[in-house]
């Protein structure tokens, strides 16, 4: 028998060979920590009935040092879980089980997030952005009423935002400049290569040379949907809000995302006072091919899930991407971490605010609704990492942030709100989309920033907040959103460069912000230039549209 190989035996008592592992990746959990006051703290409460202090309570130093004398390789220490993950043989794993103070030895799971698959829509796949485009991100932060609150000056300051992800490659891009001017990134970690620097490095001792490659590009899309300032290309939704980054998945593996790291992140991002965690975790299958069951997707299994739920307890708004699987006959579900209670679980919509065809759908196991809210994740505009400029890409993980950002604002309007009132306020002011009431497949609708921030509207009768989109019109509608201060009939006149008159429209809209007057363009139109004017009561508001179709 060579080296490396043993005799395994399996059900039914058919024999096998197979290679031995030398060493793999398990929690260790404690059964007692101390208490802070000279005694000791039985671990034995369910998660959920821990006080936040006592989560915060470090793990036994003692126990960590004996587990360390073994001989054996420590990750990361998880506070809230009482537990140690650690590289240990299947020998040392019985070791460690007959040790007084262990309770549990599990595998850590590891996965790997699920991209958007290949669909019928058209222009799913990253897009270049045209450099002819003016301000092409304004329609994702239009449909989400962020342009009334940015316009009132709310744009996230003194908000601090975690974002959780495969890394950030920030210093080359012209859109994080201010944050890098301004002090805005409040701390970054690596939690693979085990050091401060989240962007791209040569030579690390798992992820190799980074430069170039996939690894720190999508945690930088996620940011600059959240803290873009490049006006007229891309502003993302809370520019000025400060930044933790963590860099918690390792592109170099088959499976990049090890839950206890994701951990590890959550918790550090508590211990420098996250307001808000952003993550686009997102699993079902494990790195063996087992995996969770719907049965599963309960809040209360998944540790992520777990965790996630924790840190809402402790007063962090989590907000999750829903998942990318929609179209996975096998799994159409949200993916945990999504299922935790409180956590705000986002999925995905296009432009004309239908479903994205892969928004992984509700409900939970216990039979709550999620997702809990859309946001737009189809063709959204993000900063093009390698390239240098814009693109646009698709995914509830480029939803989320968006969400994450309005949250921010809000957070700044109020900043009394707990992640209950926070989840609260945007289910009730969410536009209601698909059939009548909350569902499993938009929840409860799309996010309206200004409704939910509780703030009177202001202003003339009518006001046009930013131009029409899209624009130029390449499709068959263009948008106008209005804010109004009371009931009024609105009425649109598009004329030809000439002065002639070739349409019009009148609707009426209600007192609000965040409305749109939507003007199908008539067939006949030819493409063009055009001016349009908008009136309601004596107000009147003009402007040029450009039709190219």
């Amino acid at each position: 028998m060579g080296p490396g190989v043993v005799l395994i035996q399996v059900l039914g008592g058919v024999f096998a060979w197979g290679l031995a592992v030398a060493a793999e990746d398990v929690w260790v959990f404690f059964s007692d920590k101390p208490d802070g006051a000279g005694g000791r703290l039985e671990w034995l409460k369910e998660d959920d009935e821990w006080t936040s202090e006592e989560l915060d309570l470090p793990l036994d130093p003692n126990y960590i040092a004996q587990v360390k004398a073994m001989g054996i390789s420590l990750r990361v220490c998880s506070r809230w879980f009482n537990a140690l993950t650690v590289q240990a043989s299947r020998a040392q794993q019985q070791q460690l089980l007959e040790l007084s103070f262990v309770r549990q030895v599990r595998p850590v799971q590891r996965f790997k997030r699920l991209p958007v698959s290949p669909g019928t829509e058209d222009g799913v796949a990253a897009a270049k952005i045209l450099a002819q485009e003016e301000d092409p991100s304004f329609e994702q932060r239009a449909q989400i009423g962020v342009v009334h609150l940015h316009a009132r000056g709310y744009r996230g300051r003194g908000v601090r935002i975690a974002v959780l992800d495969d890394g950030f490659h920030y210093l080359d891009h012209k859109t994080f400049a201010h944050l890098r001017d301004n002090g805005l990134i409040i701390a970054e970690r690596d939690f693979i290569n085990g050091d401060d620097v989240v962007f791209d490095q040569a030579n690390q001792p798992h992820t190799g040379d980074e430069r170039g490659g996939s690894q720190n590009v999508h945690g930088a899309q996620v940011l600059s949907l959240l803290a873009a300032n490049h006006p007229g290309r891309l502003v993302g939704v809370a520019p000025e809000a400060e930044y933790i980054l963590a860099k918690t998945e390792d592109l170099a593996s088959e499976m990049p995302i090890e839950e206890d790291r994701w951990v590890a992140g959550l918790e550090w991002a508590d211990s420098l006072g996250a307001d808000i965690v952003n993550s686009s975790l997102g699993y079902t299958t494990w790195d063996d091919g087992s995996g969770y069951t719907f049965s599963d997707l309960d809040g209360a299994t998944a540790l992520t899930s777990i965790a996630a739920a924790l840190a809402v307890r402790k007063g962090i708004i989590v907000v999750e991407a829903a998942g990318n699987q929609a179209n996975n006959s096998e799994w159409p579900y949200i993916i945990a971490p999504a299922d935790a209670p409180g956590v705000i679980a986002v999925g995905a919509v296009d432009r004309r605010q239908e479903i994205a065809f892969f928004s992984s759908r509700g409900p939970t196991a216990d039979g709550r609704i999620k997702p809990d809210v859309v946001a737009p994740g189809v063709r959204v505009v993000v900063a093009d990492i390698r390239g240098g400029d814009y693109m646009r890409s698709s995914g509830t993980s480029f939803a989320a942030p968006l969400v994450s950002g309005v949250c921010a604002l809000l957070l700044q309007v109020n900043p009394n709100w707990g992640p209950e009132e926070m989840l609260e306020s945007l289910k009730k002011s969410a536009k209601d989309l698909g059939i009548a009431g909350a569902d499993t497949v938009y929840g409860w609708g799309l996010v309206q920033a200004f409704d939910a921030s509780q703030l009177d509207v202001e202003g003339p009768a009518l006001s046009l907040s930013g131009d029409p989109f899209p624009h130029p019109a390449t499709l068959d509608v263009v948008h106008f959103p209005l804010q109004l201060d009371a009931e009024y009939e609105v009425a649109l006149r598009i004329f030809d460069l000439a002065g002639g008159l070739v349409d019009e429209k009148k609707k009426q809209f209600f007192e609000g912000a965040n409305q749109r007057f939507s003007w199908e363009i008539p067939e006949r139109l030819g493409n063009g230039l055009y001016f349009y004017q908008l009136t309601a009561s004596t107000s009147k508001r003009s402007g040029k549209i450009a039709i190219m179709r």
